[in-house]
């Protein structure tokens, strides 16, 4: 690649910051613009990423030297920004999840196909360093037949006020199951094949807010193995994937006080192998998952790639969610439907 892929920040909150924290470590993208609702978040986030202020969206956009859109904002607006960016022939990142619904993640899609755009998520745990030696250890056998998944995404969220769009059930649908618990869902269908049915539970426990604070789904993959996905944001900091196969068990923890810089997460991750022997510490290779997403982003502007989390692996992480807020609903399990 010759020369950097020029790129819009549309929004410019904690997140935004960490995704432009990783351009300004990379050579193959430039942050040239960034745009928010705010005149004084706008200005601010410009003057310490170096980049410029566009004074509205169709100028973010728009802008000559722009060739790809990073939409870091409530997920309630990715679809109508994707059509924007759509219309206007630029590629879309979009952070995770890729909407609220099914029928807006399918209308971002259809949108980007039809222009022949890219349309790339932001599921980035699946490309941390344990995360791809999970993966390894699985193809290779070390756990035999993976039976039964656990896994958690959880912390205390203080931004759960009337003034956060995560406060409300219409802007946040699903809670922390959606925002955290999303992650495990693309990580697990991964690691272990695609889910085939979900039930859901959901409660509203401790804080003020409409959206339920503790949410779990309970898992059938179409290999037949069980899981539990849990997530919720009242209790303290805590990520975890455990597989139970019948060789072997993988605890997958990270100490997640380092969270949210993204380039440490894999140096606060222990992969504990146990088997009848005695446990075993896996070593791996540490990433820098958000620095590597982004970097295949600007190689699939220029052709030079597929995205690795496009708008499938996007779409089935985001069913899970909705079939589990579907299943509570219902008082029932849901069964999933090809996409």
């Amino acid at each position: 690649m010759s020369e950097p892929v020029g790129v819009a920040m549309i929004g410019t909150g904690r997140w935004a910051g960490r995704l432009a924290q990783a351009i300004h470590r990379s050579n193959l993208l430039e942050l040239v613009t960034c745009y928010s609702r705010n005149p004084e978040k706008r200005a601010a986030f410009a003057e310490k990423f170096e980049c410029g202020a566009a004074p509205s969206l169709d100028a973010a956009i728009g802008h000559p030297e722009v060739e790809g859109v990073l939409l870091v904002t409530p997920n309630n607006v990715h679809a109508q920004l994707t059509l924007v960016c759509a219309e206007a022939g630029k590629h879309v990142y979009s952070e995770k999840p890729i909407a609220d619904t099914m029928e807006d993640g399918i209308t971002m899609r259809d949108a980007c196909d039809a222009v022949v755009v890219t349309l790339f998520v932001g599921h980035c745990f699946r490309r941390l360093g344990a995360a791809r030696k999970t993966k390894e250890l699985i193809e290779e056998g070390k756990l035999g037949e993976v039976v039964l998944a656990e896994a958690n995404f959880s912390l205390k969220s203080s931004g759960l006020t009337p003034e956060s769009w995560r406060y409300y059930r219409e802007t946040c649908p699903g809670g922390p199951l959606m925002q955290l618990g999303i992650h495990h869902a693309d990580t697990l269908q991964y690691l272990l094949g695609s889910v085939e049915s979900v039930y859901g539970s959901f409660a509203r426990l401790i804080t003020e807010a409409e959206i339920d604070d503790v949410s779990m789904a309970m898992l059938e993959f179409e290999s037949g193995a069980r899981g539990v996905l849990s997530s919720s944001y009242v209790s303290p900091k805590t990520f975890y994937i455990r597989l139970y196969g019948t060789e072997a068990t993988l605890d997958y923890t990270t100490d997640m006080s380092v969270w949210p810089n993204a380039d440490k997460v894999d140096e606060a991750t222990a992969l504990t192998l146990v088997t009848d022997a005695g446990k075993e510490i896996i070593p791996f290779q540490p990433s820098d998952m958000v620095l590597e997403e982004l970097e295949e982003f600007a190689q699939c502007v220029r052709g030079e790639a597929i995205p690795e989390t496009g708008a499938p692996e996007a779409l089935a992480a985001l069913q899970v969610i909705r079939g589990a807020i579907e299943s509570y609903d219902r008082g029932k399990p849901v069964w999933l439907e090809a996409i």
